[in-house]
């Protein structure tokens, strides 16, 4: 496997991408992280059953968010969107399919709002649309999302254990792998701090559902049965909004992407792709 990386710019911002080079028939496969997380988030083995099904890989961070650029914030889901337009040009994709889960998710619908001509498919996972009727987050995953996080490398990492019990899957969560994950993510790079101006961006955003329902790009809409942070009803209003929707749900799965569940994200996704050619 080859591993390349390097930035994008999208105006005064810096997008640090590693890309994970498939075959040369291989389709063009853009991840993009929910919030406040780094591209490691999609670890290396859930890439791995991507390659293995053809796909050419993309991750990078967003900003603020892991290597990127802090910023002052101010922006929105569009801007977002933007960066990920930025990353393609960079890495020399005219069109990718595209892969977001939670804020990730309601990037990848804004490009498909906003780019639909560089769009292949759309694939969101564990996201909704905006309209604060569906995927409505328990009061205690509400609760854990707006506790700030320390910066110290201890204090963090005891904050995403305390949060990660409420919404992981219930069947695959151990302390031990959530730690081994945490530990992870901050070594390679966190931005505590700047994690308030992503949620902004996703609150301001506001309700995307009447510019949804006019996006015609192929979409897959995946969510977990057990997601506590945005309710199952987030995704199944995703589907029900966008006219070319297929919806998965995932039984067990919450808002996290625990291994169990990676060759069969992969595989639905691949399926999916499949159709369209």
């Amino acid at each position: 496997m080859t591993q390349v990386s390097g930035w994008a710019h999208n105006g005064d911002v810096r997008l640090r991408w590693v890309r994970n080079v498939g075959t040369d028939a291989a389709e063009p496969l853009l991840l993009i992280n929910g919030l406040s997380s780094p591209l490691v988030s999609y670890e290396e083995g859930f890439v791995d059953e991507l390659l293995a099904r053809r796909f050419d890989v993309v991750r990078f961070d967003n900003r603020d968010a892991g290597r990127s650029s802090a910023t002052e914030g101010g922006y929105q889901l569009a801007d977002m969107a933007d960066d990920a337009i930025a990353v393609m040009d960079t890495v020399g994709w005219d069109t990718a399919h595209v892969f977001g889960m939670s804020m990730g998710g309601m990037i990848v619908q804004q490009l498909g709002i906003d780019h639909p001509d560089r769009m292949k498919s759309l694939t969101s996972l564990m996201s909704t649309t905006g309209n604060q009727q569906y995927g409505t987050p328990s009061r205690a995953a509400m609760n854990a999302l707006m506790t700030p996080s320390p910066d110290d490398r201890e204090g963090w990492l005891a904050a995403r254990l305390a949060s990660e019990v409420i919404w992981a899957s219930p069947a695959e969560y151990t302390p031990e792998a959530t730690l081994a994950k945490g530990e992870l993510l901050y070594d390679y790079g966190v931005q505590p701090r700047q994690v308030i101006h992503q949620y902004k961006a996703v609150t301001q955003s506001g309700n995307r559902e009447n510019e949804l329902a006019k996006v015609a790009v192929p979409t897959l809409v995946l969510h977990g049965s057990a997601d506590t942070l945005i309710h199952p009803s987030g995704g199944r209003r995703t589907a029900d909004v966008m006219p070319n929707a297929t919806y998965v749900e995932l039984e067990g799965m919450g808002h996290d992407l625990p291994r169990v569940y990676w060759s069969r994200i992969a595989e639905h996704v691949c399926t999916f792709v499949d159709q369209l050619t």
